[in-house]
């Protein structure tokens, strides 16, 4: 019995990851090596291995078979709530699923949009707001906007101004020099492309705030972040 719930959060993984590949098959391989990654922190020398073996759990759909070969090694989770394995698992896949659809808008050279995403996870400035953004909000990479929401200035959980990423502030500069400002329509517009673009339920664009949010106060209290976004 000591292990019952080590067992359970691993099966609750591996559920989750065969949702993920079913909604991205091409991101197959990526999702098991994060998995891995995820599941045994700190054992570097055995992944290779352990991707194999959790490929070869997913395909005979035995989740057993992996938990059987490292279930010392996946005590750790004993530690850990449900809730804290789920939010960690939800971060490779809406991480990895933003880049896509910010690249894809990329592609079609659809800068406003891709910049509209990129502004929203790189910030967590407030949709409604992002499309006020002005040439004259920017000073280098830190944006200076108020929140018309409250009324106050934008400002991270440590108090510093946001800023956004090289790439976006590229992006920003070709589309000001191109049609004079930065976005041309409104949030509800780009919302809607984002929307459809995401292609799963359950879609709120508030989520790219929430995450932000979560990850500077992450920083802020001292708990180790994985650099996996621009900060």
């Amino acid at each position: 019995m000591r292990n019952s719930t080590m067992e359970y959060k691993v099966n609750q993984a591996y559920e989750e990851l065969k949702r993920l590949i079913q909604w991205n098959p091409d991101s197959e391989e990526k999702f098991l090596q994060k998995m891995v990654c995820l599941l045994l922190p700190g054992q570097r020398k055995c992944w290779s291995e352990a991707i194999r073996d959790l490929r070869q759990s997913f395909e005979a759909e035995q989740g057993m078979i992996f938990v059987e070969k490292y279930r010392g090694k996946l005590e750790w989770l004993n530690s850990i709530s449900l809730a804290e394995l789920q939010r960690k698992i939800g971060e490779i896949y809406f991480v990895d699923h933003y880049k896509m659809i910010a690249d894809q808008f990329l592609y079609k050279k659809d800068f406003e949009t891709s910049l509209f995403l990129r502004i929203a996870m790189e910030t967590g400035i407030r949709s409604a707001d992002i499309p006020c953004i002005e040439w004259s909000c920017m000073h280098g990479k830190t944006i200076i906007l108020e929140e018309t929401k409250r009324g106050d200035l934008y400002k991270k959980v440590n108090g510093t101004f946001p800023k956004i990423s090289t790439q976006s502030l590229r992006i920003m500069k070709l589309l000001h020099r191109k049609q004079g400002k930065i976005f041309t329509k409104s949030n509800e517009y780009y919302v809607r492309k984002i929307s459809c673009a995401w292609g799963m339920p359950g879609f709120r664009i508030h989520s790219f705030r929430d995450y932000r949010r979560k990850i500077e106060m992450g920083i802020t209290a001292g708990v180790q972040v994985p650099r996996i976004i621009p900060l």
